[in-house]
């Protein structure tokens, strides 16, 4: 089964199906035998082992079909959504978030419902979902969609198990950070639940752009693919 499509499927499954263990109640379970050290190190440490896995598995399958050709299309797509990708990322692990592992009481400050915060209650997870819709469409074969999807669905999917976790976990002061925020990206200031301030978000998106300059720039010499429209 080794460098087929079947391995790849098989590893992006179980890649998705571990990352569900953090929002079930298994999570519980096992924090209350191992600690919450314990299973923070056990987890990390088993996902950075499947995540190989996964690396490993696409690397060495097939191809398969090509399901379609974005062409230049979908490269100018994947400029604009990888720049937007890395201020989102730069965002999302540079702002004090209560979604984050252990953060729970940010929850109290004001500066968690500001800045990209007030965009969405995720901003690192949409990130890493944009990050795979540009690669799901520019490499339309069938191992690149099971390898990108899987990143992807896996984002999307998390933003709500992680809300549905923290609503257990905060109760009360949840309900009051959801009302003023939002998942879906700019919604929650559309209705007027959040605002927008300038403030905490210049020097986030000016360091975004330089991050999406490097990955541009370098993208070619890492990979060996260019993003460049041909």
């Amino acid at each position: 089964m080794t460098g087929t499509l079947g391995e790849l499927i098989v590893a992006a499954l179980t890649f998705l199906l571990i990352h569900i263990i953090p929002s079930s109640v298994l999570r519980v379970r096992l924090v209350s035998k191992i600690g919450e050290k314990g299973y923070i190190v056990g987890f990390s440490f088993l996902s950075l082992v499947i995540i190989i896995w996964l690396v490993t598995a696409y690397r060495d399958a097939p191809v398969g079909d090509m399901l379609w050709n974005a062409g230049n299309t979908g490269r100018y797509l994947g400029i604009l959504l990888m720049l937007i990708a890395s201020i989102l990322f730069v965002g999302g692990i540079t702002s004090p978030n209560p979604t984050a592992i252990g953060a729970g009481k940010l929850i109290e400050r004001e500066s968690a419902y500001e800045g990209f915060n007030a965009i969405t209650r995720h901003p690192l997870m949409w990130s890493f979902a944009l990050w795979s819709i540009t690669h799901v469409v520019n490499n339309g074969n069938v191992s690149a969609v099971i390898f990108f999807g899987t990143f992807g669905v896996l984002a999307l999917a998390g933003t709500a198990l992680i809300d549905a976790k923290k609503a257990r976990q905060l109760e009360e002061s949840w309900a009051g950070y959801k009302a003023r925020t939002s998942n879906i990206p700019f919604a929650a200031i559309l209705q007027d639940r959040a605002t927008l301030s300038i403030k905490p978000l210049w020097w986030r998106i000016l360091l975004g752009i330089v991050l999406y300059a490097v990955l541009f720039h370098f993208h070619n010499f890492v990979f060996g693919v260019s993003p460049a429209p041909y």
